[in-house]
């Protein structure tokens, strides 16, 4: 059974809420809610200090979708933090805040709609493993048709872009999936003339919360193996901007970052390492 949290609502509502939820669970599509309590009395919001507690939660509970309620400025900073690990939406706190007018029903149904909606997202576009085109950073050059496909996958209160982003999934597999001589299996190949192999040994596990994206905890040890097609590459460039001299290849995570040194020059260069 598919588990959301509904996270950052005011205090002050706690005990109704849960309670709201513990009774809805045949009314959301099968989903069941577990509730996280914002850090205000009266204010919805996500406390910045409460963020890692959350990301805890969802892990705990195999990657639990997270439902966000707030009111504050720090939107921005608290989707930042959790999208690009868990699956993740805002929704609108007016229907949250009617359960304190012993309104309960209309909240309800606000999860009802989105519980539709991320079972959708659940069936078709979240990753099923690490093969899937999402475990690759948004740094890695595709095909301009393609380059939307993690703001769609992310997307929500859009029935069609996610349907988009399905078939972008499909498609991305497809183009960028190629054979290359010295590779075991079929790595993934960008437009810049990098290859990117997801098939090589398994070392260096990240620290949580970068070992999951999109709600799909990854393999211990899953990285990318990124070489050059062709000669002349002297630096790549990380999801930060920043540049790091390239040799012969370098450990890249699925959020982008490199890990550990640039392997040494003359190294040998195995098919799958």
């Amino acid at each position: 059974m598919p588990i959301f949290i509904l996270a950052g609502f005011q205090r002050n509502l706690a005990p109704r809420i849960k309670k709201a939820l513990k009774n809805s669970s045949t009314q959301l599509a099968g989903w069941t809610g577990v509730a996280f309590v914002g850090h205000k009395d009266n204010a919805h919001d996500i406390g910045l200090g409460q963020i890692n507690q959350l990301l805890k939660l969802a892990e705990a509970h195999d990657g639990a979708h997270i439902f966000g309620v707030s009111s504050s400025k720090t939107r921005d900073q608290t989707k930042n933090q959790i999208r690009p690990h868990f699956r993740f939406r805002w929704l609108d706190a007016k229907p949250i805040g009617l359960v304190g007018a012993g309104d309960e029903a209309t909240m309800i149904n606000a999860l009802s709609v989105a519980t539709i909606e991320e079972t959708y997202w659940l069936d078709k576009v979240k990753p099923k493993n690490s093969a899937s085109p999402l475990t690759l950073p948004a740094i890695f050059a595709c095909q301009r048709e393609l380059e939307d496909i993690w703001r769609l996958s992310e997307s929500y209160n859009n029935q069609g872009h996610l349907e988009a982003a399905a078939k972008r999934i499909t498609q991305f597999t497809n183009f960028h999936r190629r054979r290359i001589d010295g590779f075991k299996n079929t790595p993934w190949c960008a437009e810049d003339d990098w290859i990117w192999d997801d098939d090589g040994d398994r070392h260096g596990t990240p620290l949580f919360p970068m070992d999951w994206k999109y709600s799909l905890k990854l393999p211990d040890g899953f990285h990318f193996d990124v070489s050059a097609k062709v000669k002349g590459k002297t630096h790549f460039t990380d999801i930060n901007g920043k540049s790091h001299a390239y040799k012969t290849h370098m450990n890249v995570t699925a959020h982008g970052e490199i890990r550990g040194d640039t392997i040494a020059a003359g190294a040998p260069r195995a098919a799958n390492v």
